[in-house]
């Protein structure tokens, strides 16, 4: 799968949170009711400090890889950590090199498609995390234009 190597500055991500694991297909099970959760509460519209508006699905604290246990946060990149909302997380993001793979085409399976791709690839990755970057004006019906970053050595 085609992909670039590029340099990204720190980061902060505010947002909900969940704890999942691709073991039994249970991310499978956990993460639409919980993407659901993001849009009817309306949860980006509640995080200050947004740096670009653009929706963030960042997968960290990795158990060990990617058939372990991890941390699940939708929310957004922010330019200020504090004055998070009741029930929100913010997750810092070292400085890392990525692998990053700008997928199009029919939502959800292309995502699933992408996912499964980069688990079986021989990618050096370094766990530390990881995001889909849903661009503004993502539609799951229309625009379906997703960037995936994959932290790597």
């Amino acid at each position: 799968m085609e992909h670039k190597i590029i340099d990204k500055s720190p980061m902060q991500i505010m947002g909900i949170s969940i704890r999942t694991t691709n073991e039994n297909a249970k991310a499978a099970q956990d993460l639409p009711p919980f993407w659901g959760r993001f849009f009817s509460e309306q949860i980006q519209a509640q995080i200050p400090y947004q740096k670009t508006g653009e929706v963030i699905g960042l997968y960290c604290e990795y158990e060990s890889d990617h058939t372990k246990p991890y941390t699940v946060v939708a929310g957004c990149e922010v330019t200020v950590a504090g004055d998070a909302a009741e029930g929100m997380v913010v997750k810092h993001l070292p400085e890392s090199k990525y692998a990053v793979f700008e997928i199009s085409g029919p939502f959800p399976q292309t995502l699933m498609d992408a996912w499964q791709w980069i688990w079986q690839s021989d990618l050096k990755r370094t766990y530390t995390g990881d995001f889909e970057l849903y661009q503004i004006g993502f539609d799951a019906e229309e625009n379906t234009d997703i960037h995936i970053y994959i932290a790597v050595e």
